[in-house]
């Protein structure tokens, strides 16, 4: 059970200074291993940074919501929250439930939103403004993920552009998949896509690829595309820069082989963002 730790440092002109975790796809489920969460507890102890950024799917599914289990994780936030800044955006798994084998939508995050703070900010399509940083959350449709399995974009592009439209300062944009900006370099489709700085993206669990392997492609990607070209690290997109947590969590509590989470270990990102 090992963290893979990247480190990434990002000069700005903007007279901005700030030490961002960037953690995704925590996957919490009924007999969720809190070893894990422990675990990566006592590595941002160690990192102290000034903010902590969970770029979605934060739970797997609905079912654990219905249990007690669920508690053991909101203390978890609660911990991170009395310490540093933690700033959530949502991510597919965050409103799914399975039914016989199909998901389906749902839409309650009231056990999330119970725990927001004002060193506690979950972001569903808002912005959130900190010392001169905008911390921009956006959450892709349901339909998105589940009927055009990320290959359109549909309404997605205008409403990126209606969010980010009328921001200043340094601009942070976390969206769960990295695929609503790199496909068919979708990016280019967004208006105001200039203002953004700092792009942080989940979703693609490392493409499946251990840590030690260099370069940012995949094995698999979440649909099922074999080989993806751009599931990990960091990538120039535009004028800003993207980085792709590959996840605490690997696979499914359903997985068969959901045994290798522990084996390719947790990936948290360091990003010091640096005045010049």
């Amino acid at each position: 059970m090992h963290i893979d730790k990247k480190k990434y440092i990002i000069d700005s002109d903007k007279n901005i200074c700030a030490k961002i975790v960037q953690i995704s796809d925590i996957h919490f489920s009924i007999n969720y291993n809190l070893k894990r969460l422990d675990k990566v507890r006592k590595k941002i102890d160690n990192i102290s940074p000034d903010y902590i950024c969970i770029i979605g799917d934060l739970i797997d599914e609905y079912d654990v919501l219905q249990t007690n289990y669920i508690n053991y994780f909101k203390d978890w936030l609660r911990y991170l929250s009395f310490k540093y800044k933690v700033i959530i955006s949502l991510g597919n798994h965050d409103f799914i439930v399975n039914k016989n084998g199909v998901y389906k939508e749902h839409s309650n995050i009231d056990w999330l939103l119970e725990l927001k703070s004002d060193s506690l900010i979950v972001l569903n399509n808002e912005i959130y403004k900190d010392e001169g940083i905008n911390f921009i959350g956006y959450n892709p449709s349901f339909t998105y993920y589940y009927k055009y399995h990320e290959q359109k974009p549909l309404n997605c592009n205008d409403e990126l552009s209606e969010l980010i439209k009328n921001i200043d300062g340094y601009n942070i944009l976390l969206v769960h998949t990295p695929s609503i900006i790199l496909k068919n370099d979708n990016y280019k489709n967004i208006k105001y896509f200039d203002k953004i700085d700092l792009i942080l993206c989940g979703h693609t669990h490392g493409g499946m690829v251990p840590s030690f392997v260099p370069g940012n492609f995949g094995i698999v990607s979440p649909t099922k595309k074999l080989f993806p070209r751009v599931v990990r690290g960091k990538v120039n997109v535009g004028t800003c820069l993207l980085i792709i947590s590959s996840g605490i969590v690997k696979l499914s509590r359903k997985s068969k082989i959901s045994v290798l989470n522990d084996i390719y270990g947790y990936n948290i990102n360091v990003i010091n963002i640096k005045k010049v």
